[in-house]
């Protein structure tokens, strides 16, 4: 269970890194800044899990929403505006995905 921890918060910084480097590359990006956003939520949430009990089902909403409002927004850039790709949708969702597999396994931390 701790190296799933670990893997967790291994992933969620990886993908901030991943979107900080994007958004300081294209700083006009609403699609990087968003999916910032969105894999920092998860990160956070599980560290302040650790120091006190917070609502689970809350955090989970928050951050599945964040996540899928960013996908979204990943995705609008690139068929309406024509700038981005599909692909750019990536690190939200697998942000989203890791919180789900964080909550499956009970993990409060």
């Amino acid at each position: 269970m701790i190296a799933t921890k670990r893997i967790c918060k291994i992933v969620w910084t990886a993908l901030i890194l991943i979107s900080s480097l994007r958004f300081g590359a294209e700083i006009k990006s609403v699609t990087h800044f968003s999916a910032l956003i969105a894999s920092a939520l998860p990160l956070i949430g599980a560290l302040a899990s650790e120091k006190k009990e917070l609502d689970q089902s809350f955090l989970t909403i928050l951050i599945t929403t964040a996540c899928g409002v960013a996908a979204s927004i990943a995705l609008a850039q690139w068929k309406v505006m024509g700038d981005g790709s599909p692909l750019n949708a990536l690190v939200p969702l697998t942000a989203g995905i890791v919180w789900l597999v964080h909550q499956k396994h009970g993990i409060s931390a």
